[in-house]
């Protein structure tokens, strides 16, 4: 007498017809997928450009802040005539009308040849300009120093000239240091020069002594 059965656990790999089944294969908990890997290169190159970014930014703002508008020239030469002893005022910078910027001056350049020493001092005209003159108050609401000064349209840049002896001056176009907004530069700007002739100042008539 034989038993009838299945022997399907004696051969947990085969099927009926005795071929074998493959492997399972075990999930990693609930089966999602695993995460990717970032390449490293990946990673770099962008590290990479947004760098060249910056840099073509802080270019760009360093360009822009070091090139401002220019200021206004002629070539113009300015004649200036007057006396040792006396305060000359000569103007040199004077803006067009539509000036409708507000410049913050922290130098004005000036380069003098002279045959005798002198003093030349810039100052700005504050509402007023000068052409050549010896009374500036007839002219200018107020004359300031430069240095630290705010130019806006209205004002004008002139010199003092001050010299004890007969002079010959020859005055170069002006530079002006200034800052406007974050912009700065250094810029020529005015009449191309000035010729100051100074003479000598007359000397007083000796008097009569009183006889008796």
């Amino acid at each position: 007498m034989t038993e009838r059965g299945s022997a399907s656990g004696s051969a947990p790999d085969a099927d009926r017809r005795g071929r074998r089944r493959p492997p399972r294969q075990r999930g990693t908990g609930l089966g999602a997928p695993g995460l990717p890997r970032i390449s490293l290169q990946s990673r770099a190159a962008k590290l990479l450009l947004a760098a060249i970014a910056l840099l073509l930014l802080v270019g760009w703002f360093v360009w822009y802040a070091a090139t401002p508008e220019p200021l206004p020239t002629t070539d113009k030469a300015v004649s200036a005539s007057g006396v040792a002893g006396t305060p000359l005022y000569v103007g040199m910078y004077t803006p067009p009308d539509d000036f409708d910027r507000t410049l913050r001056i922290s130098g004005v350049k000036v380069r003098a040849t002279s045959s005798t020493d002198i003093e030349v001092t810039p100052l700005l005209c504050r509402r007023g300009n000068i052409g050549v003159t010896t009374k500036p108050d007839q002219f200018c609401a107020d004359l300031v120093g430069t240095e630290g000064a705010r130019m806006v349209g209205g004002d004008s840049i002139v010199l003092k000239i001050e010299t004890d002896e007969a002079a010959v001056t020859v005055i170069d176009r002006l530079s002006i240091a200034f800052r406007e907004d974050v912009r700065w530069d250094t810029v020529p700007a005015g009449s191309k020069q000035a010729i100051v002739t100074m003479t000598a100042r007359p000397e007083a008539e000796p008097t009569d002594a009183a006889t008796e």
